[in-house]
């Protein structure tokens, strides 16, 4: 069994719900830290948390919010480790490494690392969209040295071109209805700092939470609708 195998297999049976493999070599080595390979794991929400959400119901979402967000960064020091074990290099990309400006940006999106992994595209909102769980899912990153086998890169968007749904629902209109492709700018896309404000206001409204939480693009999403299989 190969070394990427072996890792799949591994964070599989520990509840992943996604893996991936990126070659990073087309990055600027300043960009990926002079790591050459990424992982990306990921982690779904339920369909009821999904449907619940998208009819107005934020409470089971937010209940899987919470331990997702606990669970990936033990699934990215796990991987790390484990390759360290091996001799390899390994960062697991946990939130104390990543640095995000006032601008909500950082160096080497997560999002990046899957797109050139083969995870899925970036959707209008700005969120990455998988076959398997359409935009339900948050992942993390473990950058390494270990050579991998990688997927092949994502680079154009596969929203329908006349779709509108996320750029309608959103409660703060930050969603602007473009086209993703690589390399464009995520503010063409998304105005993060919108999306931010009615994201808070709309938890502390349906939560009573001081949360970045709405999920209604994601959860409106026809990709994730098909991927979840609700209406």
């Amino acid at each position: 069994m190969g070394l990427s195998d072996e890792i799949k297999n591994e964070l599989y049976s520990m509840g992943a719900s996604i893996v991936g493999f990126a070659d990073l070599t087309v990055l600027p080595k300043e960009i990926r830290e002079n790591f050459d390979y990424g992982i990306v794991i990921g982690l779904a929400y339920s369909k009821k948390a999904m449907q619940d959400n998208m009819n107005g119901d934020a409470r089971q979402y937010w209940s899987e919010f919470t331990p997702i967000n606990k669970k990936l960064p033990q699934l990215a020091v796990h991987t790390a480790n484990l390759l360290i074990d091996k001799g390899y290099k390994a960062l697991a990309k946990v939130q104390t490494m990543v640095v995000q400006d006032s601008d909500y940006r950082t160096v080497l999106p997560h999002k990046t690392v899957a797109t050139l992994a083969g995870v899925g595209f970036i959707g209008k909102c700005a969120a990455l969209v998988t076959k398997e769980y359409g935009s339900a899912a948050r992942i993390i990153v473990v950058l390494t040295n270990a050579p991998m086998e990688c997927g092949v890169p994502v680079t154009k968007s596969l929203c329908g071109p006349k779709c509108d749904i996320c750029t309608n629902v959103c409660p703060g209109n930050a969603v602007k209805g473009k086209l993703w492709e690589a390399e464009i700018d995520r503010d063409i896309l998304l105005d993060p700092h919108a999306c931010r404000r009615a994201a808070r206001q709309h938890a502390k409204e349906n939560l009573g939470v001081e949360e970045t939480l709405c999920a209604l693009c994601i959860s409106n999403c026809p990709w994730t609708k098909n991927a979840l299989n609700y209406e």
